[in-house]
Parts: structure tokens; C-alpha cells; sequence
């Protein structure tokens, strides 16, 4: 039952993850050998690395970007977390630092996961400056929203070569027009929106709302209350 109280939240992380995990193994390789029915084994410099010591960005350590960071960290990542408030002793980060650190992190980076709100502050924070100070062929991954990106500079950076490849289910307009460039983009792995997905939702939800019920008639903090 541990697991079903998590909320919607625990399922974008997974999904992040497998986005992750997808671009880390070279995926979309395969994918696009076995579309042209070509055995195409990676060799030589085509080797995916290792995500072990890899640095991977953390933008918003929610409940969203806590669960990631500790899929991270099962991974042997160097996990950065970027949060406004305080480190907690429980936090599954390395480091933990303020929004206005951004980009004196940014190069260090091999992965970015935006897992933060979209607010004014917010609002394109990853732009064609700020790709540029991550290390060229880095990756990102985006299950918050799409106005957190300059989507024709993670365009461009897809096709330089600057990103290595991004796990995307967000974007500035939604449904993705047919025409967006992103669908042809290389080593983009694309989703409708849709990270959050799950049979179990339901299920969550309800033992949510009993176990709020039980907290608001004793006067408790209720979960999840905005």
C-alpha cells in the first residue's frame, strides 16, 4: 500500500527514467536499424557509456524529482539537485543547490531531468545559452512542461550535435503540431503528454482522498493540498 499512496507522481518518475535509460542505451539506434531491417551492432566509439559517475541535474526536487533521484543514485549517478528551499537530511542528492546556480552547474552536466513548476521565474530557463554551457552530446529530459524550454533551440541543439538526444512528453504547444521539426529530430524520444500514465492511478487516488478524509476529521495536514 506503501506504493499506491505515492500518487501520480511515482509513475512520471519511472517514465522519466525509462526516457533516460532509453537515450543512455543508444535506443533510438536500434529503433531506427530495425525500421530498415538492419543488423546494426554498436561498436567502437558507438559504445554507449556507462551511466555509473555520470553527472545527472535535477531542476525541482519535488515528488516528481525526489523519486528520479533516487532511480538516479541506484544507478551510481552524481545526482545534483536544484531546489529553493533548504537541503532536508533525507534528500537523495549529492548536492544540493539555489535556482541561481543554474549555470555554474549546467557544465558539469551530462544530463539534465526538469521536473520543476512552470512559473514566471521559470519560464524558458533552458535557451539556446543555456545548451550551450552544457558539455556537447549531453541529454534532456523533460516530464514538467513545455514552456520550460526554448523548444526551437532544443531543436537546433538536436541537430548540431550539442544535445545528444532528449526524452520529451511536454511542449510550448500542445498536441505537437504534425509539422514540428521535433518529430524528425535526431535522437529525440517523444510522448503525448502522457509520462503520468498508469492503471494504478485510480487506485492512488482513492487511498488519497480516504486517507485525507481520515486526516481532515482530525484536524491534520491533508497530502497533496494547495
Amino acid at each position: 500500500m506503501a506504493a499506491t499512496t505515492r500518487g501520480w507522481q511515482w509513475p512520471v518518475a519511472q517514465t522519466a527514467i525509462c526516457g533516460l535509460l532509453m537515450l543512455a542505451r543508444r535506443f533510438p539506434h536500434w529503433w531506427a536499424a530495425q525500421g530498415r531491417r538492419e543488423w546494426a551492432p554498436l561498436r567502437g566509439d558507438a559504445v554507449p557509456r556507462d551511466l555509473a559517475r555520470q553527472t545527472v541535474l535535477i531542476v525541482g526536487l519535488g515528488t516528481v524529482g525526489t523519486a528520479v533521484a533516487r532511480f538516479c543514485l541506484s544507478l551510481d549517478m552524481h545526482v545534483i539537485g536544484v531546489r529553493r528551499s533548504p537541503r532536508r537530511p533525507e534528500d537523495p542528492v549529492h548536492e544540493l543547490h539555489a535556482p541561481a546556480a543554474l549555470p555554474e552547474l549546467l557544465p558539469r552536466c551530462h544530463w539534465v531531468v526538469l521536473a520543476c513548476p512552470l512559473t514566471p521565474e521559470t519560464r524558458r530557463m533552458i535557451h539556446a545559452g543555456t545548451l550551450a554551457r552544457l558539455p556537447r552530446g549531453a541529454f534532456l529530459v523533460n516530464v514538467a512542461r513545455g514552456g520550460l524550454t526554448d523548444e526551437g533551440a532544443v531543436i537546433a541543439a538536436l541537430k548540431s550535435g550539442q544535445l545528444g538526444g532528449a526524452y520529451l512528453d511536454v511542449y510550448e504547444q500542445e498536441p505537437l503540431a504534425a509539422d514540428s521539426p521535433l518529430w524528425d529530430s535526431p535522437n529525440a524520444i517523444l510522448s503525448p503528454h502522457n509520462a503520468s500514465a498508469s492503471a494504478g492511478n485510480d487506485e492512488r487516488a482513492i487511498c488519497i482522498f480516504l486517507a485525507n478524509l481520515v486526516s481532515w476529521a482530525h484536524g491534520r495536514p491533508l497530502q497533496n493540498e494547495v
